[in-house]
């Protein structure tokens, strides 16, 4: 039997950290005054049970008899809208397939079949290839956009210039299934470790705007190239990532965050 517990709420710039009891995980909203309020007051379902913690995906709110995710949505866009989106058997989608980051930025809606297609695909890609390359889509209300971010955790070389690549940023119109198709290609390619062209991603994408950063060319110590990757370097005040793959995961970057001021115009 399934019980219920308060929450503990920290608020984290402009991220509201929720603490339920009982889980093994924080869960997560966007902080505003008002957001805060129905959080605090939320009680959520918590199972009994170790393996039906290991299983619990969408923090339940008995309070408001919805999960997290919808208590978040509705907010930003209103139980009608989610209802009606119900109803022609959309589902709110994670964007990053984490049931319990409920922030905005990663909520959108997708079709029920979409969604489960998702999960046996991109999903998988996502988390096969994060060794290589963290991709993330975000989406991003404040100018209704999408935004594609990558992080690369080995060196990969841009074909055209031969410099390793450190970050991309894609920039999206408001069309999330487009981003979706993209980002599958996209994630695929860097998988297989297809060169990248990015007069040719141009050509093939749909992106409207993009942002690479390469990476810095340092020249290590001895002592620094003993230095598992995850390990931090420092050069003139300023600290650099070691890249490459590590058997536990350990030390990989998984996510950059997006530029809200990125407009399309």
């Amino acid at each position: 039997m399934d019980k219920e517990e308060q929450v503990t709420l920290e608020v984290w710039n402009d991220k509201i950290s929720i603490n339920i009891m009982g889980t093994k995980k924080l869960a997560f909203v966007d902080h505003t005054s008002k957001m805060y309020d129905l959080i605090k007051n939320a009680r959520f379902r918590i199972p009994e049970t170790e393996e039906a913690k290991e299983n619990y995906k969408y923090p339940y709110s008995k309070e408001y008899k919805k999960t997290l995710h919808q208590i978040s949505f509705d907010y930003y866009y209103g139980e009608e809208l989610r209802k009606e989106a119900y109803s022609k058997d959309y589902i709110i989608e994670h964007l990053d397939n984490d049931g319990f980051n409920c922030s905005i930025s990663n909520l959108f809606l997708l079709k029920k079949i979409k969604n489960t297609y998702k999960g046996w695909n991109f999903d998988k890609l996502v988390d096969n290839s994060k060794h290589i390359a963290a991709l993330r889509i975000y989406h991003v209300l404040e100018n209704r956009t999408f935004q594609i971010t990558i992080a690369f955790n080995e060196l990969y070389h841009n074909d055209h210039i031969g410099k390793s690549l450190e970050k991309i940023r894609l920039l999206y119109p408001y069309n999330y299934e487009i981003v979706l198709q993209d980002a599958e290609q996209i994630i695929e390619a860097i998988l297989n470790r297809e060169n990248i062209n990015f007069e040719r991603w141009k050509e093939i994408y749909r992106f409207k705007d993009i942002r690479i950063k390469y990476a810095p060319e340092l020249q290590l110590t001895e002592e620094e190239k003993q230095q598992p990757p995850g390990s931090l370097v420092i050069r003139d005040g300023h600290y650099y990532f070691i890249v490459g793959k590590t058997d536990t995961g350990v030390g990989l970057i998984t996510s950059i965050p997006y530029d809200k001021n990125w407009n399309i115009d």
